[in-house]
Formats: C-alpha cells, structure tokens, sequence
C-alpha cells in the first residue's frame, strides 16, 4: 500500500551534519502529503544518550551465572510539538506541502559521539506524526557532536619532550641475566588527527636474549562503566596504528626512529560518566625465548586543535630536556530521513608541526580559522540505526 506521507529533516548549512557542543542545531522538518489523513499533532524529538552493556559469565554446570551490566545517561531529551499538541483533537493533513523550521541551542558540555563494542554516545532527531487510533509514523536522522578539544589548553604539559626507561632482567636470581636497558623518546605528548608521532627509541642488550624487534603501537583505551546490577569499570584496548622495525642482538645496543601518524579517530574524551576514551603510546620489544616482552608505555592526548608550533620543544640531541619518567618493569545533509546518511570527512584543524620533516600536506580548512572543524571519524561516520 503507498504511503500517504514522505518526510524530510534537513540541516541548515550543515552538510556533513557535525556540530560542536553549544552550536546552535537548526534546519527545517519537510512533510509531502499525498493524500488527507487525520493526526492529533506533529512532534520533533531531540536525543542525546550514552548506553553501555556488557554480559559475564562465572561458574559452570547448575552453578552457571550470567550477570548483565548496563547503564545509561541521557544528555538531551527534548519534545517540541511543530503541530498540534498532546491534548489537542485530531485534525486534517490536507494534501500538499508544508515546512517547519527548528532552531536548538546544544548544550556546551555534550560529549563526543562514539560507536563502540559494548556502548555508544548518539545524537539523533525524529519526527512522530501522531495519528489517533493507529500506529503513529516516526522519521529519524542522526547527527554526530565532535568536542573540540584545544591541545594548547595544556601546554605546559603536552609540549614538553617526554623520556621513558625501562630495564629488563631474564631469569631469576642465581640465573639472573644482566639487563637489557630500553628507553623512548617523544618530542610531545598532544596530537591531532593527521599528525606524525616521532618515536625514537635506543636500546643496551647485555642480556643473553635477543631483540627480535621492535613495535610501536597507538593504542586507544575505551573504558564502559555500569550502573547496575552495580559500579563495573570494563576496558578495551584497540591497536588504532602500529610501526615495527628491528630488534638488537644479544650483547648489542642501536638507536631507531618509527613514525606513526595519526589516523581519523575521536579525542580524547572524558565528559560521559558512562564512556571514555583515552589514547596511549606502547613501544614493546619482541625478545626471543620464554619471557615476558618488555614494554614502555606513554600517555598520548589526542586533540582537535594542534599545539602551535612556537610552543613546543623539539628533543636535542643530547636529550638533556627530556622528561623521565620511572616506569615498573611489570609489563546531514539533505537525509532521506527513513536511513542513515555517511557523513563526510571534515577537514583537518591548522597544519600541525612535525618535528621530524614535512609528511605529506593536510587540507586547508574551509571555514573561518575562529570556527576551525575538528575530524570526524569513523565510528561517527557509520553509526548503526537505533531506536529511542
């Protein structure tokens, strides 16, 4: 049977449908009726949520058990009618064309929209024309908030050169090998999207094991936290980029450089109660034999707005400006509102400094330097539908 609607959400000057916290959200509800039918109002509904969950299971046999975590935190929950009301009789839809426009103002303390395993954040509007004595017709189209998150903010911390070591002893005492001595260097700790991590790492083997080689891994920690049944904290890490080179043999020492950029990813985020995410640096070396591989790991902050280049310090040669750190030797466009719509990439924020030459160049921004857009990313760019 046809339809005796279609309807339409457009954003105003908002193509890739990405906004920031505290942006104003507005754009138009368009409704083509075909024929006349009877509704009791027309509603517009503006949602912003976190939800996690996750299951465990303990026991086995009769004394299986499995526990289901959740939680969920509501952002934005907003009902505006465009038509008619709640309590207001029903009403004729008369074949023809209509236009509502809306205009809201998000909050400033949004978090970043983010697609994860066991959670999300989500934003999304939907249209519900409420039709007495039948099922009510629903339209929805998401959107995505990208927080803007300024690296030179914390400058003081994020623009130093930063050292880390760590000593490795095989064995146990009266075997025990002499050291392997591995230390890592960044010349900063703050990134953007786009931009190159310069790693520089310098080992000592007096051990007897070789190195067989060396990775260097950006990995990105996601941490859900439940409500009920009660308070469970359940982390994932996930490898976003990796550089491998090679090791050093027994009795040997050297000095490498791995470059990792930055792929399109979400910043640094710890506005949700429910879902962060935070980012590190690993460098761990593959040793042959059984052991534990030792590992350097180095807190990154990933941002949307790069730290300027006259504020940073580039690592000297003799590393005298390095920090040390102790580290243990344990290791919308137009939407077609009926499914959702990819949204482009946005353009980097201001060209990055490299401390280690030129990468290949950034695209400009289109926009006013004042109102610069951060990435988007992938999880933003392919949310799965829902309901709410």
């Amino acid at each position: 049977m046809p339809q005796s609607h279609e309807c339409e959400i457009r954003f105003e000057d908002n193509p890739s449908a990405v906004y920031f916290p505290g942006q104003a959200l507005s754009g138009h509800v368009k409704l083509r009726i075909l024929e006349s039918f009877k509704v009791t109002g027309i509603s517009l509904h503006l949602k912003g949520f976190a939800e996690v969950h996750w299951s465990e299971t303990s026991g086995s046999g009769k004394n299986r058990n499995t526990t289901h975590y959740r939680g969920r935190q509501d952002y934005i929950n907003t009902v505006t009618f465009l038509q008619g009301s709640h309590d207001s009789g029903s009403f004729d839809l008369v074949p023809g064309t209509q236009s509502h426009p809306f205009c809201y103002q998000l909050p400033v303390n949004l978090p970043s929209s983010y697609e994860g395993k066991h959670g999300h954040i989500r934003y999304a509007l939907k249209v519900v024309l409420h039709r007495p004595w039948k099922i009510d017709s629903k339209y929805k189209v998401v959107f995505n908030v990208q927080c803007l998150v300024n690296l030179n903010e914390n400058a003081i911390a994020l623009a130093v050169p930063c050292k880390m070591e760590i000593q490795k002893i095989f064995c146990c005492w009266p075997c025990a090998s002499k050291p392997l001595y591995i230390s890592v260097q960044i010349p900063f700790s703050g990134y953007v999207a786009g931009q190159m991590i310069a790693v520089h790492i310098e080992a000592s083997n007096r051990s007897g094991r070789k190195v067989l080689g060396f990775s260097t891994k950006l990995e990105r920690i996601v941490s859900y936290i439940s409500q009920t049944p009660r308070t469970r904290v359940k982390r994932i890490n996930e490898t976003v980029a990796i550089a491998c080179g090679q090791g050093v043999a027994a009795g040997g020492q050297g000095s490498w450089d791995h470059h990792l950029r930055v792929p399109a990813i979400p910043p640094t985020c710890n506005q949700s109660q429910l879902l962060t995410v935070g980012y590190q640096l690993v460098v761990e070396g593959n040793v042959s034999g059984p052991s534990i591989n030792p590992s350097i790991t180095i807190p990154i902050t990933i941002g949307t707005v790069a730290l300027v280049a006259n504020g940073m310090s580039a690592m000297d040669s003799n590393h005298d400006q390095l920090q040390q750190y102790p580290v243990s030797m344990g290791p919308i466009a137009t939407a077609p509102v009926l499914q959702e719509q990819s949204a482009s990439l946005l353009p980097y924020p201001s060209t990055p400094f490299f401390p280690y030459g030129d990468p290949e160049p950034i695209a400009p921004p289109s926009v006013p330097e004042e109102l610069l857009p951060p990435p988007t990313y992938e999880e933003a760019v392919s949310a799965p539908s829902f309901n709410f």
